[in-house]
């Protein structure tokens, strides 16, 4: 950093392909083509050509991207209010089809009012920047909460700790360790995306109201699988954080995010979340798609515990056969592998099977817990589970090639 002369452009290029080169063989990420609508089954594109194979990996966990009514209302919407909103929220683009979402996504929950945002991603950032406003504020975030709460608080203003995952004496621990602080805001999942295991709550939330702390619940993976209608696990509990951040884009088959609370936290997201104010309102379709899938919820309230019933179905029969999953009651059925390289050669031997399920690896989960996640929508059927459970007994570690039926 002395007297020597800058790095000119060719020496920067040089420096990026080496940084990709550094990212070897099967670690480096590829984006799969799939020539299909995202469904029970899909058409991936690979190097053989193309393949039909039974889909483990979306998170549509009542299959709302493939109903007719969903698409209806989509359509609707596209017809009647163009293609794009064409500006933020706060300029040109807050189209009363947002205000219509908005409130009927606070019906669904018992919430004063809600703020749609473009993303779910976005929603975490404008959540925990609009909360920690000031560098006093404290974060107290669990260690396993999704990538974009951890961005919310690093562009937050306030300092943020970890918790270990669903560890309540160490929650109690932070937040007797910030008892000065004048703001702390506790931001957990109700289900965790990577292991689908369950917050406790209940004991959170009393933590939290014992110690003076706000509660931020990330409800993206329990939003139309948990409590009346699909209401959601603070629904099921019968509890009222300060603050619930969701999505459109897996039970209700679309795309977006929101959060849901009281009007004075609504309104000051309004005026502080930055993801909000500067982005582009979303596009008509999606928000008609939404509301298209929540009424198609409200007509079908047996989904979530058909879901749920397919779940353990598939999570039984994995654990009798021996495989590494967690206990759990959510659509997420993870299989503990460890080794990168065992979960990828695994996904591919699927993959022959007629299986989508792809390895999850670092950094999305730490080094040592490789594994494939598979999700279970209302649109797979019992016959899918048997095929993918015949296909696991095959492929378990001394098992005969044989046995896959």
């Amino acid at each position: 950093m002395g007297h020597e002369p800058p790095p000119t452009w060719a020496e920067q290029r040089a420096g990026l392909a080496a940084e990709l080169a550094g990212i070897a063989g099967t670690s480096r990420r590829v984006r799969p083509l799939i020539e299909s609508p995202d469904g029970r089954v899909i058409a991936l594109r690979t190097d053989h050509g193309r393949q039909k194979l039974v889909n483990w990996a979306s998170n549509d966990y009542l299959g709302m991207t493939g109903e007719i009514r969903v698409a209806n209302e989509a359509r609707r919407c596209l017809r009647s209010w163009g293609a794009g909103a064409g500006a933020a929220r706060l300029l040109a683009g807050g189209l009363a089809v947002h205000r219509r979402l908005e409130r009927r996504l606070a019906t669904f929950l018992g919430t004063q009012d809600v703020l749609l945002t473009g993303t779910g991603y976005q929603a975490n950032l404008a959540a925990l920047t609009t909360l920690a406003s000031d560098p006093e504020h404290v974060l107290i975030l669990d260690r396993l909460c999704h990538a974009s709460t951890y961005d919310g608080a690093k562009l937050a203003a306030g300092t943020f700790l970890r918790f270990r995952h669903n560890d309540l004496d160490d929650l109690d621990t932070a937040l007797r360790r910030t008892v000065g602080a004048p703001r702390r805001i506790v931001c957990v999942e109700s289900v965790y995306s990577m292991d689908g295991d369950e917050a406790p709550l209940v004991a959170i939330l009393e933590r939290c109201r014992t110690h003076g702390a706000l509660l931020v619940v990330d409800e993206a993976h329990a939003l139309g699988v948990f409590g009346p209608g699909g209401r959601g696990r603070c629904a099921e509990l019968g509890i009222v954080p300060d603050l619930i951040v969701g999505t459109c884009s897996k039970s209700l088959g679309s795309q977006g995010g929101f959060l849901a609370g009281d009007s004075d936290l609504i309104e000051l997201a309004v005026n502080r979340a930055r993801s909000f104010i500067f982005s582009t309102a979303p596009a008509p379709a999606i928000v008609g798609a939404a509301l298209g899938a929540l009424d198609l919820l409200a007509d079908k309230p047996h989904l979530p515990g058909e879901l749920l019933t397919l779940a353990a179905t598939l999570r039984e029969g994995l654990t009798a056969q021996g495989w590494n999953v967690p206990a759990g009651r959510s659509p997420i059925v993870p299989v503990i592998v460890g080794d990168e390289a065992a979960a990828l050669d695994l996904a591919a031997r699927l993959r022959v099977l007629g299986h989508h399920a792809p390895a999850i690896r670092p950094p999305t989960v730490p080094p040592g817990s490789c594994r494939l996640r598979l999700t279970v929508t209302a649109a797979h059927r019992p016959k899918d589970v048997r095929l993918l459970l015949a296909a696991f007994a095959g492929l378990r570690p001394g098992a005969e090639a044989g046995a896959v039926g």
